[in-house]
């Protein structure tokens, strides 16, 4: 079973967006965009060509995890 397509801000080099869909064997497919629309061509991108899918934003791989507060 495919899943929704995934819209998101890259993590290295902001300012460049991609969207990444993966199928129910794990074959992935990704688009890179970038420029000062690239937010709103990847958005366009996953709608047109996935018809269904989620933007996230992932969390900053420089950030440690947080414990709870005693």
């Amino acid at each position: 079973m495919a899943m929704a397509a995934k819209v998101f801000e890259d993590r290295e080099t902001p300012g460049k967006w991609r969207v990444e869909w993966f199928d129910g064997d794990g074959r992935c497919e990704r688009e890179i965009f970038d420029g000062h629309d690239a937010r709103r061509q990847a958005l366009r991108y996953a709608m047109r060509t996935y018809g269904h899918f989620r933007e996230v934003q992932l969390e900053q791989q420089d950030e440690a995890p947080r414990l709870p507060e005693s």
